[in-house]
């Protein structure tokens, strides 16, 4: 497992090489897709300020880029949601509200986490998440960073919230040329791109 870990490492930062050094005058953000609007062509991501696939933190502020002008600079179209990282220790979600353009943190109370749930587990492969039971007040998620089955109660004040704000969004890497960071160059879909395909 730590060859696997170590060799997944050394990929991303090959990749992340592959992006940053082109050269122009510039740099690389990393962030969960929030919006996307193929009309007008841009992509907002709350950012991630680690760079580590491991231990994320989206606390780097959200930034809306211009798509590529070129398409096959751009990958595969993303997966928009706001659920940004789930903390069990600080019984939180840290979310996007598209209503209020915000990242926020909501209390919860975690009434279930099953751990080392793989994606082919009968509980997870070809079921839709989140399960939003709202008799329960309860929503249920599944983490695949964190290989993780999670049901938690959400507090009054949230219940009205839509399932976006419970969908993780995927994983982009935009490359973006001018300092405004408007203009994106180059979009990897991090969570689409199998970066061992050859």
């Amino acid at each position: 497992m730590k060859i696997r870990n170590l060799m997944l490492m050394l990929a991303m930062a090959f990749s992340v090489a592959i992006l940053t050094g082109c050269n122009f005058d510039g740099g690389v953000e990393q962030g969960r897709c929030v919006a996307y609007d193929a009309n007008a062509k841009t992509l907002t991501i709350v950012v991630d300020v680690t760079h580590d696939q491991f231990n994320p933190h989206y606390s780097g502020g959200t930034h809306t880029f211009k798509l590529p002008v070129e398409s096959k600079d751009m990958g595969p179209v993303p997966a928009v949601g706001g659920r940004l990282m789930i903390d069990t220790a600080k019984n939180t979600v840290l979310v996007y509200d598209q209503k209020t353009s915000s990242v926020r943190e909501v209390s919860v109370q975690f009434t279930d986490v099953e751990k080392n749930v793989g994606s082919d587990h009968p509980k997870v492969k070809g079921k839709t998440f989140p399960v939003i039971d709202k008799e329960q007040q309860t929503v249920t998620v599944y983490s695949g960073r964190q290989k993780s089955l999670i049901t938690f109660k959400i507090p009054a004040d949230a219940q009205d919230l839509p399932a976006y704000v419970w969908t993780a969004g995927d994983e982009m890497r935009v490359a973006f040329r001018n300092a405004e960071k408007t203009q994106a160059i180059r979009v990897m879909n991090v969570s689409k791109t199998n970066i061992f395909k050859k």
